[in-house]
């Protein structure tokens, strides 16, 4: 039986994203278009993949995991508007309203970073090749971004969940990245004599590598690079002064380099952060 919840749900079915919590061959099988495929066995460790806090959602799922879902995300910030049980039934009347598909066709929820995405046809005008490197990638938002534009595109990080989850994300989007687990403040330099167009470096400060950082730009290559500055500790984290930029300091750090973008912004939650852009000669 279909319920008029579920009608008012298709009424209103573009105001918010919608996650499937089925299994992945399940989604494939049978799914609503213009959905999210995230089946509940992989929720928790897939954060990364959803979209900022505070988004309302709609989920489709079992009875069980729409309960432990909802609860689950409601704990992490985000607002359930809508539980569509996945019925017999259900499928039944989607395929009369003639709003299913099949395929394995998940529409993503994540982005890369906002800034990234805000200067990346300046990235792009700017550079000749298209070999990047994400360093600190966390879970790898910004190199599957790159990489789904059709970089070539080498993902490092220390933590070897982080890259589990960069790849599971590239696997997601169809896109091809390299991945390089290393502690790059260990004194020894992991990217030996590899050399990038663009290098992109979000919210991660480790001030000793940033000369060695530029020797593996290419000459006419793009930094990237984005993180936190003095004042974040009167908001939250970071608060050590270790991973807090002063202003103007990158541009001071690489007085060789040609500046494309010097800016400061604030997050919504008022902690400040700075975004450099500069060219290698």
């Amino acid at each position: 039986m279909v319920t008029n919840s579920t009608t008012d749900w298709l009424t209103h079915w573009f105001e918010y994203p919608c996650l499937d919590l089925r299994s992945g061959d399940d989604f494939s099988a049978c799914h609503i278009r213009n959905t999210t495929s995230l089946p509940w066995s992989r929720l928790v460790d897939s954060m990364h993949e959803l979209p900022d806090k505070h988004q309302v959602l709609q989920l489709i799922g079992s009875s069980e995991s729409l309960t432990e879902a909802t609860q689950f995300l409601s704990q992490k910030g985000y607002v359930v508007e809508r539980q569509i049980s996945s019925t017999p039934e259900f499928w039944q009347w989607a395929e009369q309203q003639q709003i299913t598909d099949s395929g394995c066709q998940s529409v993503p929820l994540w982005r890369a970073n906002p800034r990234l995405i805000e200067h990346m046809d300046l990235i792009e005008q700017s550079t000749q090749g298209r070999r990047a490197l994400d360093f600190a990638c966390g879970a790898g938002r910004d190199a599957v971004y790159l990489a789904a534009r059709g970089w070539d595109v080498t993902a490092l990080d220390i933590k070897a969940d982080a890259l589990s989850r960069c790849q599971a994300l590239a696997d997601s989007m169809n896109c091809d990245i390299h991945t390089i687990q290393a502690d790059m403040e260990s004194g020894e330099d992991h990217l030996a004599d590899q050399t990038y167009d663009l290098i992109v470096v979000m919210r991660y400060l480790y001030r000793p590598y940033l000369p060695t950082l530029i020797d593996h730009l290419n000459a006419g290559g793009a930094l990237c690079y984005s993180t936190f500055m003095v004042g974040c500790e009167q908001f939250g984290s970071p608060r050590n002064p270790n991973y807090l930029l002063q202003p103007n300091e990158l541009a001071e750090t690489f007085p060789k380099l040609t500046i494309l973008v010097n800016e400061e912004h604030l997050l919504a939650d008022g902690r400040p952060i700075a975004l450099f852009i500069a060219q290698k000669p």
